[in-house]
């Protein structure tokens, strides 16, 4: 069996859900909203976890072969804020939850897509140019920083020539409104901006232009990669993400050298699936960043790349290679 740990509003595990129930295989869905609702034992040392609500009762060490680990919510999410708990007691249940989740690696012989020690680690941007260049990969120079005269003496040894992005999940969350954090041109900071720039440290990075840019999907042993194209034939000036409209997503062959590097990359960072961004300028191909969670749904449909099936022969083929399945 597997099991499938994400949130009910994440509409691209229905992707995975349906080739799933196209090919008969076993599957459990498990939203972490519903975990409040869910009875949870395990057991230890000796180890067994078993869930258990009105619809299912899940014993993980005997059932479950693979856990894909795509996108947690909160146990809250689905509760008005007028009938939660006060935040301080939220934040204390989520973390109690939260490590529970961690708990269930210790299960021999699950596959975990992605494991979330491994997922976690890589998330850091700041390991992921270090293991990018390792591995062979042209990466832009970076500056990771608080310092405004630092940030000054970067901007100016490239001309102004220079971007600005979000060291993690690049999501402010309000009470009204939550608002994303996208990569933007660099302004040469003046005095008045140093107390804001202070407060946390964030990426500037040399601006690579013109470029053409990359996403690229690892699934396992598989590369799916999509060329980012403006329909006005001119360069993406900064992030794509900020201008979908206008723009078309080309499934294509990357270079057999860097393909290779994607694969070695994800499997050097404990993963089994990741989304790479890359550019590449004058047939030189520049790492940027990995998510190890990324998006793909709109990679999906309506442009057709497989993803969802690729990802169910990886989860399928993880599954079946538990000792304890019956």
């Amino acid at each position: 069996m597997i099991l499938i740990i994400s949130n009910k509003w994440d509409v691209t595990v229905d992707f995975v859900v349906l080739e799933l129930q196209k090919r008969k295989h076993s599957y459990v869905r498990l939203n972490t909203e519903d975990l409040v609702s869910n009875r949870v034992l395990i057991n230890a040392p000796d180890i067994s976890i078993t869930f258990e609500n009105e619809r299912h009762r899940i014993d993980l060490v005997r059932d479950v072969g693979a856990v894909w680990n795509r996108r947690p919510g909160f146990p809250f999410d689905e509760i008005s804020k007028t009938d939660r708990p006060s935040q301080g007691v939220q934040l204390f249940i989520t973390d109690q939850w939260r490590m529970l989740r961690y708990g269930l690696t210790a299960a021999a012989d699950i596959a975990w897509v992605n494991p979330p020690d491994a997922e976690l680690r890589a998330e850091s941007k700041v390991h992921q140019l270090v293991l990018a260049r390792k591995l062979g990969f042209a990466v832009p120079e970076t500056l990771f920083t608080n310092d405004p005269d630092a940030i000054r003496a970067f901007a100016s040894r490239r001309d102004g020539r220079v971007i600005a992005k979000a060291m993690y999940t690049p999501l402010i969350e309000e009470e009204d409104q939550d608002r994303f954090i996208f990569t933007s041109k660099l302004e040469m900071p003046c005095a008045k901006d140093d107390a804001s720039i202070a407060l946390c440290p964030f990426i500037v990075q040399e601006r690579i232009t013109p470029k053409t840019d990359y996403r690229v999907t690892v699934i396992g042993d598989v590369v799916i990669a999509a060329r980012i194209e403006s329909n006005s034939g001119r360069s993406v000036d900064l992030d794509w993400r900020t201008q979908k409209d206008g723009l078309s997503f080309v499934e294509c062959k990357l270079p057999p050298r860097i393909a290779a590097l994607c694969n070695s990359y994800v499997k050097a960072s404990g993963l089994f699936f990741g989304a790479i961004d890359l550019v590449e300028r004058d047939d030189t191909f520049f790492f940027l960043e990995i998510n190890p969670n990324g998006e793909w749904g709109w990679l999906q449909k309506p442009m057709g790349l497989p993803i969802a099936e690729r990802l169910c022969d990886l989860l399928v083929s993880l599954d079946r290679r538990n000792p304890n399945e019956r």
